[in-house]
This record gives structure tokens, sequence and C-alpha cells, in this order.
């Protein structure tokens, strides 16, 4: 068995769920490579020749280069079009809503002074339409602040502050299995990083539901905060680190073989049609 993990930077070896995966994986026998395509790739020639790729990037080149090895047979965790659409928080927070997953009241615009009379109900976050455009999030509190902003070309998601605690929440699903970790930020050491579990309430759980029905994948994490009226989605990762976890780098590593050796991850449908009840430990113990 062979699968290649595709990433735009080398994956860290301290405190990494996903390096301790990799060498569950590569102790059961599976041949795992670590690619940077940085280099010239012909893609007219381009073979996938994996059982399976595992894309851990948002990168351009190299969801390009996935969505290329797909389109040749190639099988992929996750796909390139989960990538694309978690990369854009525009498509991905107007998808969640169209599943009825809860988000908060968000719009977009490229016209910063456009803002001007919501800011008249409160403050606002300010973030770029595409992770790793290069600038990050912001909250605005009055139009002082806003006019400061240097204007830029890419659009803006723009939501509501959501007022909540010091720690974020944090939801991770590997497929039927949903993990709830808290974690302060910012992080200023290992252990804060790591976080505390917290029980995934049922609710919570057909949440990730309606999110992986929006995402098209049952692998990701979100970010998750408290509201008067009840939990609301801000954020979408579609490779997360996983941090938090227990026994997450057994639990990936069981997922991903399971994968590589020929069952397909599922695609989550609308919550209607899924049993939610709650697994809490891996089905197959490979370890």
């Amino acid at each position: 068995m062979r699968i290649v993990v595709l990433t735009s930077q080398p994956v860290p070896r301290t405190a990494s769920v996903t390096a301790d995966c990799l060498d569950l994986l590569r102790s059961w026998g599976a041949r795992v490579e670590v690619v940077l395509p940085e280099t010239l790739v012909d893609v007219t020639s381009l073979a996938p020749d994996a059982d399976l790729y595992l894309l851990k990037s948002v990168n351009d080149h190299v969801v390009s280069l996935a969505h290329a090895l797909a389109a040749g047979g190639g099988r992929c965790v996750n796909t390139a079009d989960v990538a694309r659409l978690c990369r854009d928080r525009v498509a991905a927070t107007a998808s969640l809503a169209a599943h009825s997953v809860p988000v908060p009241q968000t719009w977009t615009t490229r016209d910063l002074p456009a803002l001007e009379e919501l800011l008249q109900d409160g403050p606002l976050v300010l973030k770029p339409g595409r992770v790793g455009a290069g600038t990050g999030s912001r909250v605005v509190w009055d139009v002082e602040e806003l006019l400061d902003l240097s204007p830029t070309e890419q659009p803006w998601l723009v939501q509501r502050l959501q007022e909540t605690s010091a720690r974020d929440r944090k939801l991770y699903r590997i497929g039927e299995q949903v993990f709830g970790v808290k974690r302060r930020w910012p992080a200023t050491s290992l252990l804060e990083k790591q976080g505390e579990p917290f029980t995934v309430t049922e609710e919570l759980h057909r949440i990730t539901d309606r999110v992986g029905a929006a995402l098209g994948t049952d692998l990701f994490g979100v970010d998750v905060v408290e509201t008067t009226t009840g939990p609301v989605v801000v954020d979408v990762h579609h490779f997360p680190g996983f941090k938090g976890v227990p026994d997450g780098a057994l639990r990936l590593a069981d997922y991903i073989f399971a994968a590589a050796a020929g069952s397909e991850p599922e695609v989550l449908q609308d919550d209607s049609h899924q049993n939610n009840s709650h697994q809490n430990h891996s089905g197959r113990g490979r370890a």
C-alpha cells in the first residue's frame, strides 16, 4: 500500500498528530511519502500511482495537482473540491447556511465604506475572503477604525462579533466520530495548544452532520462559538491539526488506512437521514 501526502510545507515532527499518524501507517506496512511539489511537474504525463493521496494543503498549486491526479483516477483525502471550498470563506459560509448550519449573520464586500451602516448595530469581524490571502482577521469597532484599513482587491467576509469566552471551541470529525476541544486563544504553551476535551452534545453532533453534507466530506474541523441563542459555526478547516483529540493519531491513521485499502470515505448526508449515535473509540484498533 502506497500513500502520498501532498502538502506545501514539511510535516512538523514535534507535537504533530499528522506526523504520529504517518508513523503509525508506516508501522502497519504502508509506504508513506510526503511530497512538496516545488519542482517542475509535467502535467501532460501526470499519472496516479499511489493507492491514496492525502491532500494536506489549500495552496493553489498543490490543490491543482491533486485535482489533476483525481482526474486521472487517483483517490484523494480530502479532495481538491473540498480544499477549494474551505479556502473560499464566502462560498463555504453560504454552503453551510444552505445546509441549515447555524452561522453568524454574514456579509461579503470589497467596498469597506459600505460597512459603515452595519457598524451602527455593533462591532464586526472582518476576515479575508480566502484563507491564506496574506491578511489576518480583525475586529472593527467603529467607523474610524474602518476608514484606517487599506483598500484591497480581495473580497472580505464580514460577520457580527459574537460574545464568547477566552476559550475557543473546536469540533473535529473523523468519519462518524466527533470530538470537542476547548482551547485558549492565543495559546502560549504546548499544554494550551492541546486544549481540554469537552462532551459533544447531540446538537453539536447534528451540526457536524450538516457541515459534512455542505462540504462533501466526513474529515474536517470547525470553530464554534456558544451564543445566547445556541452554537454557531464561525470557520471550517479541511484538514485541521486534530490537537487535543484523544488518540488522535490512531483514529486518523485508522481512517486513512481504511480509505487506502479501498473503503471510500463516506460523504455525509443531511442529518435527518443519519444515525447520530456517538462512537468513542476506533473501530479497527491496529495499534
